[in-house]
Formats: structure tokens, C-alpha cells, sequence
């Protein structure tokens, strides 16, 4: 049902290919861009994209990913479980696609303001820098 292949850089891809985290506690992640550490899932249209990407973001929000974590130092995901992981939620989706579609806006819509949260709390930062920047004390040369 799904093609997830270990990504080679170099390679180039179809507009329908998302790429997964492999590494670390974040494993699992769907990403838009490529990494040295990750997967490739490949689809064939969008509507399956837009499926197992949101199954995957989905499962790695959820920490659905987390049992199948192995190695002492630095966790990894077998491509093997991350594979059987997506295609069984996602038969699960297949099944109430009205629940799961809602479940996606949702996800869409809380990502979205997180986004924008972030985007803010840069803004607040960088004013706090700015309303005392003329009270630093500066070496000489930086006047």
C-alpha cells in the first residue's frame, strides 16, 4: 500500500514524496524536505499523499513511534515497524474517512496557530532586545 525507501541524496524525486525522521526522538516526523537521516515515502497522487503524510504527522505527534525505538545512544526507527505503523493507521483512517478528515483539519489548524505562535514569541523577543539595546555598554570601536 505504501513505498518507504531509505533516502539517498542526489535522487530526485516525484512532487509526491514526503520524507520521515529516522533518528532521535523526533523519528517519525514527515518533512517536506529532505534530512540525512530519513526515510522516503513515496506516493502516487496527491490525495495519497495527503493521506499517509497526515497519518505519519498524526503518529509522531502522538508518539505512536516511541515502542518502536531502538538503540542505547541514539533511538532509530526500523523501516520495517515505521512501515507497518503507517499502513495499519492508515487502514484504520480508510475506514471512517469523515473521522479521520476532521481529525486532519484539526491538525491543520492547531499546527497553523503553532506556527504563528512560534513566529510571535520571535517577534516578543526581538523587541525585548531592542527596548534596552541603546543602554548597552559598547567598546569604543563599536560607536
Amino acid at each position: 500500500m505504501i513505498k518507504i525507501t531509505t533516502y539517498t541524496p542526489g535522487t530526485s524525486y516525484s512532487e509526491f514524496t514526503f520524507f520521515i525522521l529516522n533518528k532521535g526522538m523526533n523519528s517519525g516526523k514527515p518533512l517536506e524536505k529532505p534530512c540525512p537521516n530519513c526515510f522516503t515515502c513515496h506516493t502516487t497522487s496527491q490525495a495519497e499523499y495527503d493521506l499517509f503524510y497526515w497519518v505519519c504527522f498524526g503518529l509522531w505527534q502522538s508518539k505512536a513511534f516511541h515502542p518502536y525505538l531502538i538503540g542505547s545512544v541514539i533511538p532509530y526507527i526500523r523501516i520495517d515497524n515505521l512501515n507497518q505503523a503507517i499502513t495499519q493507521a492508515a487502514k484504520k483512517a480508510l475506514a471512517n474517512p469523515v473521522s479521520f478528515n476532521k481529525s486532519v483539519e484539526a491538525l491543520k489548524l492547531l499546527d497553523q496557530h503553532e506556527k504563528q505562535f512560534h513566529h510571535n514569541l520571535m517577534l516578543i523577543k526581538e523587541a525585548k532586545k531592542a527596548i534596552f539595546a541603546n543602554y548597552r555598554n559598547r567598546p569604543s570601536f563599536y560607536r
